[in-house]
Parts: structure tokens; C-alpha cells; sequence
């Protein structure tokens, strides 16, 4: 938000919300995530992971959606084509081998950290 001439300018995108709300929606995500986790029964099923991922993707990509541009929204788009990725596992072990990608922790990191994830 800038003042000039008397005039108060607010920059950034239309009816995106702040990182604050952006951040809430992320946990409310992530809370689901980790209780979907919980309640699957096959741990070891890839396709009902892989969902869960998958469907978490979706969650982050429509919270960047609605961020203001910045810092937050870069890293839960990229944190959201991590986790699509995940798409691509047809085995437990191409799953381990994203998730314990750099790359994926990374992303993953970004958009945790300032969620307090």
C-alpha cells in the first residue's frame, strides 16, 4: 500500500488474501493430509498415496491461487508441482525416491516454513 498525493494505492491482485490467510488454509491442507494419512488403512498402497498427495497438489495450487504475489504463493506453486510428481509412482520405491528428492524437501520446506509447518 503506497500514499501519494492523498490518494492511498493498494498493489498486488484483486481479491487475494494475505499470507496470514494463505497460511491458514495451507495448515487447514496439511492437517488433512497428515489425518487421510492416519486413517489409511494400506500403508503401503500407492495408488490411495498417491491421492493423497495428489489431492493435497490441488489444495496448495488453489491456495496460490488466491495469495498475494509474493514469496508464499512462488513456493506453493512450486511445492504443488512437487508433489504432482508424485503422479508418476507406480511402486513404493518411485514414491521414496520423489519424496526424498532435494528438490521435493526443498519445496516442500519453503512453504512450510513461514506456515510454521
Amino acid at each position: 500500500m503506497a500514499i501519494t498525493g492523498g490518494i492511498t494505492a493498494i498493489t498486488g491482485t484483486a481479491g487475494a488474501v494475505d499470507d496470514k490467510a494463505t497460511c491458514a488454509s495451507v495448515n487447514t491442507a496439511w492437517d488433512e493430509l497428515r489425518s487421510r494419512l492416519e486413517a489409511l488403512d494400506d500403508k503401503n498402497s500407492i495408488t490411495n498415496l498417491r491421492q493423497i498427495y495428489v489431492d493435497t497438489a490441488e489444495k496448495l495450487s488453489a491456495a496460490a491461487a488466491a495469495a498475494d504475489q509474493g514469496s508464499l504463493k512462488d513456493a506453493l506453486n512450486t511445492a504443488a508441482a512437487q508433489l504432482n510428481r508424485l503422479q508418476s509412482a507406480t511402486t513404493r520405491d518411485d514414491f521414496d525416491r520423489i519424496v526424498h528428492d532435494p528438490a521435493f524437501t526443498a519445496a516442500m520446506d519453503a512453504f512450510g516454513t513461514p506456515c510454521g509447518l
